[in-house]
């Protein structure tokens, strides 16, 4: 709250200039107690109904310039400290001061000896690696954006889960209160490791959950592909790319799913649980076959269900693996219209 928001609630503290005049300009149609019975006639109160409608349009209008403006000065005002680690990194061409600070629309880069360190709104901090581009799209507290056009950054975020978020060119990284390191190709091939808690990765719709210990790639056009341990066997690498990534009619899918399958501990659920809802109807009845083997379907959860996709029964199966509840998740979707 400021002074300007004191004055409209008391008339305390210093009064805008727009408010002034607004009030100035409404003041003849201000009330002065008359009863109902002492209203002018029919034809009185039609003329005071074409004065004031076009009056309070007026007004109307006013506030909501007032509002915007107010709000763009904000979004202008919202920022950052940034310091260089080594070398030059530049803000928007300049290089980085003392005092050094980025704002929302502003642009990061370090070349290739060059590193910079993000303070995120006292909700985290950001490293950038050189030959990094990284923008600011919002840094407003309740939405911290940024958008990782190329590079390597590592993100450290105590911040409540939602509030930060890195978009890449092919997927969007949704910080549920973590450690992670995200890369982003010349292509705009991304991937990322968690280094402890929970990333999400989303694109048009296709999410993956990476936890910690986990890495997940994606690719531009793709979206996001299934998340696997580091310590996944061997062989899990190169067969999730082509499942996730390759073509449709790609001769390597079957052996790619066969190793996949055959390789499975029950800490690889994790991978085939994202694969449930992937590929075609007969890749994603060989996985629920498998996964049952590995960690059984929770009491109500149906084969039927899984293999017609119903989200609830994949949500069950997920908190069956021990892996936190999905439930965080979806309540976040909700609250902040993520579709």
């Amino acid at each position: 709250m400021t002074e300007h928001d004191d004055y409209l609630w008391d008339r305390s503290g210093d009064a805008d200039p727009d408010v002034v005049r607004l009030e100035q300009l409404l003041a003849p149609l201000a009330h002065r107690g008359e009863r109902l019975r002492d209203l002018p006639d029919r034809a009185v109160r039609r003329s005071v109904v074409r004065v004031v409608i076009p009056l309070l349009t007026a007004a109307a209008s006013i506030a909501l310039v007032i509002a915007g403006a107010d709000f763009a000065a904000r979004q202008r005002g919202a920022g950052w400290a940034v310091e260089a680690l080594d070398g030059a990194p530049l803000v928007d061409g300049r290089r980085i001061g003392a005092d050094g600070s980025i704002r929302a629309g502003e642009a990061l880069e370090t070349d290739a000896d060059s590193r910079a360190r993000l303070d995120v709104g006292g909700f985290g901090t950001v490293e950038i690696e050189p030959d990094t581009r990284l923008r600011i799209v919002s840094a407003r507290d309740e939405a911290q954006r940024l958008a990782l056009d190329r590079g390597r950054i590592h993100a450290l975020i105590w911040a409540p889960p939602g509030r930060f978020a890195v978009s890449t060119p092919s997927a969007t990284a949704i910080d549920l209160g973590c450690a992670y390191t995200l890369d982003v190709d010349p292509a705009g091939h991304g991937l990322v490791q968690v280094i402890s808690g929970w990333v999400a990765f989303e694109d048009a719709g296709r999410e993956s959950f990476i936890p910690e210990g986990a890495i997940c790639a994606t690719r531009r056009g793709r979206g996001p592909g299934t998340p696997r341990y580091l310590d996944a066997p061997e062989g899990y690498e190169a067969a999730l790319a082509t499942l996730d990534f390759g073509a449709p009619d790609d001769p390597g899918r079957a052996a790619a799913l066969d190793l996949v399958l055959r390789e499975a501990r029950s800490r690889d659920a994790l991978t085939l649980w994202h694969l449930l809802s992937r590929g075609s109807p007969d890749e994603r009845a060989r996985v629920y076959d498998r996964m049952a083997a590995l960690v059984p379907p929770p009491v109500g959860v149906t084969r039927a269900a899984i293999l017609r996709r119903d989200q609830p029964a994949l949500d069950a199966w997920w908190n069956a693996l021990g892996l936190d509840t999905a439930d965080w998740w979806r309540v976040w979707k909700t609250r902040w219209g993520r579709k």
